[in-house]
């Protein structure tokens, strides 16, 4: 058994993918043509979003480290005997020979050139696997999102490729559901230490726990499961709903895309009585404009008495999450990184009934020391920001971004952030703050538009005691510096002449 190389531009995908699934998949050439050409998930979609400067490297007899768990562990155990093998394509930008890998001095223009790879597994007719694909890859990339760094090889050479996982799902080991829980822990895992990457059987292990049925062929996952099983891999999960949060449902939806943290959302078309019921992922959305932020309209607090707080001192808040912009998601049935409003996740679908469908749930995998959630912080500072003590001045007028980071990310663009003053640095990197920390930026809408803020408010993630000032770090706003005295829990204020500074900007990847 051998691995043969094939490489073909874009404009050749068609007889690339044409020849693989006859010749290694053993498939006959219309049905070939069919599973290349289909609409709704034939591998020419997958193809088409790609720059027309792509090449690709395809591998045969590849083995899979996914599609070999979900083999071993289901499809040998069938009478239709399937294929253990599968092929790795490679995506460069630009032309690539195959002399171009044996040649020490073209491997740094090979990593240059390198966009990520996919999966193609013998199941027809989900063939697309896991990949992980560069957004330099694509036509069409203005946005910012969750991005990780992978090591992982082509032809021999190793080489590294910045983007989020993404898999089709294959219907019987693995659905929707569980598809999102593997790129979850894909992403951070490749992120930090203290996760670690899972495979299907794996998950359906952890289900096995509390299901009173098989597991496998899967019937997919309801919210309260995908929940459970990312708790069992470590995580301190979250489930908002919107019949609960309503208005603010889709700005706390924001604020955690906002943060870095990519979300496993639950749409469905249930209320005008259909059948669909669906799990993808968030991770991140479209670059903002100008416009998007002159369109902002002021908050409407939820709080009757919070907001005549407001309409007494004529403070006018704008609530940055509330930016009608589009969204990135994840989806296993479509090609990676689709963009889509919250309104209308599922409008890449051919299927009108789709378009019905509306976000029902989002589960937050949260760093399990965190007990500060966001519509707590956020109600704190909104409180806060009308305390007679430390009150904003009559007739201000703010633009708020609220978002979770970690105290050494924060700290580490606060060290070189070149536009804050030295003794905001200095009271900043010497406050001693937890592992993950909430930020709020008080800015204006002009300001912002130039990535500018002039206040600073940051809030201690792993304290839950709300009711009193034990949340908050620091505070610093229209000239000044506002702390707790830890003796007696007093909110202590002194004047501090402010400059404007760049807004943190680490969460979320170009």
């Amino acid at each position: 058994m051998e691995i043969a190389l094939k490489i073909a531009p874009k404009s050749e995908a068609y007889q690339l993918f044409k020849k693989l699934l006859t010749e290694d998949f053993s498939l006959n050439e219309n049905y070939a043509d069919h599973l290349i050409h289909e609409p709704t998930n034939g591998l020419l979609r997958h193809i088409n979003p790609l720059i027309d400067n792509s090449y690709f490297l395809a591998e045969t007899n590849y083995v899979d480290k996914v599609y070999r768990d979900s083999y071993y562990n289901y499809y040998s155990t069938k009478l239709i005997r399937y294929k253990r093998n599968c092929v790795r394509i490679s995506i460069f930008d630009g032309e690539i020979k195959v002399e171009d890998f044996r040649n020490e001095e073209n491997i740094k223009l090979l990593q240059e050139k390198y966009l990520g790879f996919f999966i193609l597994r013998p199941i027809d007719p989900v063939f697309i696997g896991r990949g992980i694909i560069s957004p330099r890859a694509l036509t069409t990339n203005n946005f910012i999102c969750c991005k990780a760094n992978y090591r992982t090889s082509a032809n021999s050479i190793k080489l590294e490729v910045e983007g989020f996982p993404h898999s089709s799902q294959d219907t019987e080991t693995i659905t929707c559901a569980e598809t999102t829980i593997w790129s979850i822990m894909e992403y951070f895992s490749a992120r930090y230490p203290e996760y670690k990457p899972v495979l299907p059987s794996q998950i359906i292990k952890t289900l096995n726990q509390v299901s009173a049925e098989r597991q496998i062929p899967s019937r997919g996952l309801n919210i309260q499961q995908i929940s459970y099983a990312l708790r069992e891999f470590g995580f301190g999960t979250i489930i908002y709903s919107r019949e609960e949060y309503d208005n603010e449902f889709e700005k706390l939806l924001s604020c955690y895309i906002e943060s870095g943290i990519p979300l496993i959302i639950a749409i469905e078309n249930r209320h005008l009585y259909g059948n669909i019921g669906h799990a993808l992922l968030c991770i991140g959305h479209v670059i903002t404009t100008n416009n998007q932020i002159d369109a902002l309209t002021p908050l409407r607090h939820s709080n009757p008495t919070l907001s005549q707080e407001y309409q007494n001192k004529n403070i006018i808040v704008y609530d940055y999450d509330e930016l009608k912009k589009n969204f990135i998601f994840i989806d296993d049935n479509q090609p990676a990184y689709q963009e889509a409003s919250l309104e209308n996740p599922a409008t890449h679908y051919l299927n009108p009934d789709w378009h019905n469908c509306i976000i029902t749930y989002f589960i937050v995998p949260l760093y399990p020391k965190i007990y500060l959630e966001a519509f707590e912080a956020k109600k704190f500072v909104l409180n806060f920001l009308v305390n007679r003590n430390v009150s904003l001045t009559d007739n201000s007028e703010i633009v708020l971004r609220f978002f979770l980071t970690s105290t050494r990310s924060f700290k580490d663009k606060v060290a070189i952030n070149r536009e804050m003053q030295a003794n905001l640095k200095g009271i900043i990197l010497s406050t001693v703050m937890p592992k993950f920390i909430w930020v709020a930026e008080i800015s204006t809408k002009d300001l912002i538009k130039s990535k500018l803020a002039n206040g600073i408010i940051i809030l201690d993630a792993t304290e839950a005691n709300k009711y009193t000032y034990k949340p908050l770090i620091l505070a610093v706003y229209q000239n000044k510096y506002i702390y707790v005295d830890i003796k007696d829990s007093r909110l202590i204020s002194n004047l501090f002449p402010l400059k404007n500074f760049c807004i943190f900007e680490n969460n979320l990847k170009n």
